[in-house]
């Protein structure tokens, strides 16, 4: 268009020199600013679609976060669903552990008599302990002092941990004693005491007693020397109770295993 205008014009330049110059003047004034116009057009199109690229990524990066973000999301309901799940196995061992329980106690077989009263699980009336003759942190009863371990031993290491006490494992002559025994140990925990099968059906106590001289106070069920410990179950305790007042009654346990202790020995001389 430029090129046209001007050829005309050549022919009228002898005629109108002035207006020629005129509008050559105008025309590139015109150019000047259509090319910056159109440069401003260009770079803000620039900028734009540089923009668009920033806020806006390609659909491949876009589809990379969505996968990303669905993995996370599904690593933790698995995780969650695995946490519950173990959650309520526990519950529901412990609702069957309970079910056993009382299953046990309804089904229990009659107790047998001893001397003027019935047997029965209640712990009867007993003194309260106290240390009397007896060294710190034993306790005093019927002539004969008693500790309790806060620590776990294997039966082995608690007869040997009594012996350097100048006593020995506890050796249950009745029901009285047992009461007693019931009434100061601490709750759900089994107790190591002086009973040991050294020959299959042959229990015996520490102290050289008599087993078949003093009472029996075996668990519903025990002692059944259970198949399943490789080593056997040759070791007598108070089996744990999960109720206040019950008695605690033997049980016959793996020798290996750690479990509390008590120790039974004299009054300490004057």
């Amino acid at each position: 268009m430029k090129t046209a205008i001007r050829t005309l014009t050549a022919a009228d330049e002898q005629k109108s020199p002035h207006k020629l110059t005129l509008y050559n003047m105008e025309t590139v004034s015109y150019d000047r600013f259509t090319s910056a116009e159109t440069e401003i057009n260009h770079s803000g199109q620039k900028f734009i679609m540089q923009s668009d690229c920033f806020l806006f990524p390609s659909t491949g990066r876009r589809n990379r976060m969505i996968y990303i973000i669905y993995a996370i999301l599904a690593l933790y309901v698995f995780i969650l669903t695995l946490a519950v799940g173990i959650k309520i196995s526990q519950i529901s061992q412990e609702v069957a552990d309970v079910r056993l329980y009382m299953k046990t106690f309804v089904d229990a077989p009659k107790t047998p008599q001893f001397e003027n009263g019935h047997f029965s699980e209640l712990v009867m009336q007993v003194p309260v302990a106290e240390q009397g003759p007896c060294q710190e942190n034993w306790v005093f009863y019927k002539g004969s002092c008693y500790f309790q371990s806060t620590m776990k031993r294997n039966w082995k290491t608690a007869e040997s941990n009594c012996i350097q006490k100048g006593s020995h494992l506890v050796v249950v002559n009745d029901l009285a004693e047992l009461d007693f025994l019931s009434s100061i140990v601490k709750l759900s925990d089994s107790y190591w005491i002086g009973l040991v099968e050294k020959e299959e059906g042959q229990w015996s106590w520490v102290d050289g007693t008599e087993f078949s001289a003093t009472e029996h106070h075996w668990d519903v069920g025990q002692p059944d020397d259970w198949d399943v410990r490789v080593n056997g179950e040759d070791c007598g305790q108070l089996h744990s109770r999960e109720i206040v007042n019950r008695r605690r009654m033997w049980n016959d346990a793996d020798c290996t295993l750690s479990y509390p202790y008590i120790c039974e020995g004299n009054p300490k001389s004057h």
